[in-house]
């Protein structure tokens, strides 16, 4: 599908006539600044695909693109094309990148590490451009001739406008755009609908850099002198309070904020001198105190932007073509393979510390089969579910989809293997509105399911963000999610919590018609025993981390030992 609208092109001509237009509008010394603003605001653009749209935080982020500044300075040095640099530059700063990603994006890694691992390369990059005489020129940096005010200007405003559009095109507007939208809204729901979310933030980090490193090199001959400053932590520091201030999550705002401060600074350089950096300081505790969402952010709640537009990001998530289920049901799809082993679970294990939580569970489940788990407070009962899902690794034993291992595979290898999950506290993304959450999930979906017709309601609700649903909503809307995004089996952890009795009874007549209609299978979690015999064909009783019963409702409610495990008699 095409993924320009009317108003984009427009928007476009009117930016490019715009920039067209400005030497014949500017004297020397504006236009000057408003070239090296330019080139500025690519660099708080590229620093807004991985803080501003998957929330990576990067506090050296000058080290890429003093790389790429440098890379056309030793270029030129060397009587070599400017390009030549350039491109070796962006090489460079795209490799390094996807090395700290590698290393400070993991599963395990707190989010300070990679503003700790960023804050150490900026001064890594600067100290290297301050020892390396010979190469870079130390202190007295490299000098880069440009080529007249004019010819800069419209060479930089070019390249920014290919390198935005070509990154808004294929990158906003496509797979990792909705992806980074995602992961910044809700990792593990992302996780859960099959998201890589260590590959999609390196992604953005790398390509962060990449832009940076652009930036930097088309930088270069408009400032005329490349020194390790233009790798260092003020610069770093300054990119930040350009983003902050003209608005995450918007090509406008990178653009507004690096133009206003970046030229507002200049003029208060020269008035005030070292000062300004003060001034600059007090700015950006300003806007983050009285205007967190940017400059730009706040004019668009002043002047009402519709909320799904705003919610997001320039990312498409129209494109997905949701199907309403036919309330008759689909007869051949519930017994389709019927008998066949859905979910194996064998002999596993999991202590935290000394705490043994899980001891040896075993169970099986078949293709289609709605199973209840029951069990007192502390039977390991919800932990059981995660060490399904990889939430949380298991000590020992062997967890078995569709005959195929996944005990040591990672959440999101797991989801798009078949396995969904329902969280005890609804697991949605809470910053977009409810038609947008079911858009997300339908686009990662591999083969996307008709969504069942109770659900419609959320299909085209647009006029609210999803957090401020009542809870029953949330919980519909988490369970529509799901559905759509089509899993073969299905993990509910205590789906009724909060519901009134009414609400609970509906939602587990609902879940017994999705698996006669999907012939997918459940693994509820759930105190309400009226709701487990509604809803259930077997009930699994955990106890001190053991499967005490397997056995129909009947059967569990006569046994002595199930009563005396939830009793204590």
């Amino acid at each position: 599908m095409n993924r320009l609208k009317r108003s984009h092109l427009i928007t476009a001509i009117l930016v490019c006539l715009g920039l067209g237009a400005a030497p014949f509008l500017l004297v020397p010394y504006p236009l000057a600044l408003l070239t090296l603003a330019l080139a500025y605001g690519l660099f708080a653009f590229g620093l807004d695909l991985t803080w501003g749209r998957t929330g990576v935080v990067s506090i050296g982020h000058a080290a890429f693109f003093g790389i790429g500044a440098y890379g056309s300075a030793i270029a030129a040095n060397n009587n070599l094309p400017l390009l030549v640099g350039a491109i070796g530059g962006i090489v460079v700063a795209t490799l390094v990148a996807w090395i700290i990603g590698m290393i400070g994006l993991g599963t395990k890694t707190l989010p300070s590490t990679m503003a700790i691992l960023t804050l150490a390369l900026t001064l890594l990059v600067e100290q290297v451009a301050l020892s390396w005489r010979g190469v870079t020129g130390g202190s007295n940096g490299i000098y880069v001739p440009g080529s007249g005010v004019v010819i800069d200007y419209y060479r930089t405003a070019l390249l920014t406008v290919i390198v935005v559009a070509v990154v808004w095109l294929w990158v906003i507007r496509g797979r990792w755009g909705r992806r980074f939208l995602a992961v910044r809204s809700n990792e593990k729901r992302a996780a859960h609908l099959g998201i890589n979310l260590h590959a999609t933030k390196t992604f953005s980090f790398c390509i962060s850099a990449a832009v940076a490193a652009v930036a930097g090199a088309t930088a270069a001959p408009v400032m005329g002198l490349v020194s390790p400053g233009a790798a260092g932590i003020i610069l770093s520091a300054q990119v930040l309070v350009w983003l902050a201030v003209g608005g995450r999550g918007s090509i406008a705002g990178a653009f507004i904020g690096a133009g206003i401060v970046s030229i507002g600074q200049q003029y208060l350089g020269d008035a005030i001198g070292s000062w300004y950096l003060l001034v600059l300081g007090i700015v950006f505790i300003l806007v983050v105190r009285f205007a967190p969402a940017g400059l730009l952010g706040t004019a668009r709640s002043l002047l009402r932007r519709p909320l799904a537009e705003s919610a997001a990001q320039g990312a498409r998530l129209d494109a997905a073509d949701i199907r309403l289920a036919d309330s008759s049901g689909d007869s051949e799809s519930s017994t389709t393979g019927r008998g066949q082993t859905a979910l194996q679970i064998s002999g596993v294990t999991k202590s935290f510390n000394s705490t043994h939580v899980l001891r040896g569970v075993t169970m099986e489940i078949m293709k289609g089969e709605v199973m209840c788990l029951i069990g007192p407070n502390g039977a390991g009962k919800t932990t059981l579910l995660h060490t399904i899902t990889g939430g949380q690794l298991l000590d020992s034993g062997q967890v078995r989809l569709f005959d195929e291992d996944i005990s040591t595979w990672s959440i999101h290898a797991r989801s798009q293997a078949g396995l969904g999950m329902v969280f005890q506290i609804p697991s949605i993304f809470p910053d977009l509105t409810p038609a947008q959450n079911i858009q997300l999930a339908s686009s990662e979906a591999l083969n996307p399911a008709p969504l069942p017709d109770v659900y419609a309601r959320f299909l085209d609700d647009h006029s609210r963000i999803a957090t401020d649903l009542p809870l029953a909503d949330r919980r519909a809307l988490e369970m529509a999610m799901v559905l759509v995004w089509n899993p073969s089996v299905i993990l509910l952890d205590e789906p009724a919590a909060g519901l009134s009795h009414e609400e609970s009874m509906s939602l587990a007549h609902r879940l017994r018609n999705i698996a006669n209609q999907t012939g997918c299978t459940l693994l509820t979690v759930e105190h309400d025993m009226e709701i487990v015999r509604e809803l259930a064909e077997r009930v699994v009783v955990l106890a001190d981390g053991a499967v005490l019963l397997d056995g129909t409702m009947s059967e569990v409610s006569a046994n002595e030992a199930v009563k005396h495990a939830y009793l204590g008699v």
